[in-house]
């Protein structure tokens, strides 16, 4: 293991890959309830299933502003998570790929919210200004980081989520 990172099952991963394209292939899941049987506490929640830890509860409320009670965090704040997390989990994937040895790493992201349009008040985009700020501490030449930061806006899935337009296919089915 470097920096947490299984480099020879990523390797082993990369290989089969190579062999056989279609195991590249993986269809996500994701259930979600409103929970509207409960009068305080969270208003929504997800049950995400890991390989080890079985199914890890996630909830989210809306901010007191918008009509949530605030007692866990808002939905846009799991997008920028999410956005943060896959984009550490790739840069320092590739990092380990090249030998580089980090003795930190963090992120920061920041944005701009514009709750006009959530109110219907305007068109205005909802997020503006999204900023993700990297802290690394390795002997690596800053060359080499920012070579590797390329490779991570080429390669991480939430990156390509944020900086394309995937517009969802949405079926509404009434039970």
């Amino acid at each position: 293991m470097t920096n947490r990172l299984n480099v020879d099952v990523f390797k082993e991963t990369i290989e089969n890959v190579k062999k056989d394209p279609s195991t590249s292939i993986k269809k996500l899941e994701i259930e979600g309830t409103w929970r509207l049987d409960e009068q305080v506490g969270p208003q929504f929640e997800i049950k995400l299933k890991t390989e080890k830890a079985g199914d890890i509860l996630v909830q989210t409320d809306e901010t007191i502003i918008l009509g949530g009670g605030g007692t866990a965090p808002n939905p846009v704040q799991y997008y920028i998570s999410g956005f943060l997390a896959c984009y550490s989990a790739t840069f320092v994937k590739w990092a380990t790929m090249e030998g580089i040895q980090l003795n930190s790493f963090k992120i920061r992201g920041t944005a701009t919210m514009d709750i006009s349009k959530a109110l219907g008040l305007s068109d205005n985009p909802p997020i503006n200004d999204l900023q993700m700020e990297l802290f690394i501490e390795s002997a690596t030449p800053m060359e080499k980081l920012l070579e590797i930061n390329e490779i991570a806006k080429k390669r991480s899935p939430g990156y390509y989520c944020i900086s394309h337009g995937i517009l969802p296919k949405i079926d509404l089915k009434k039970e």
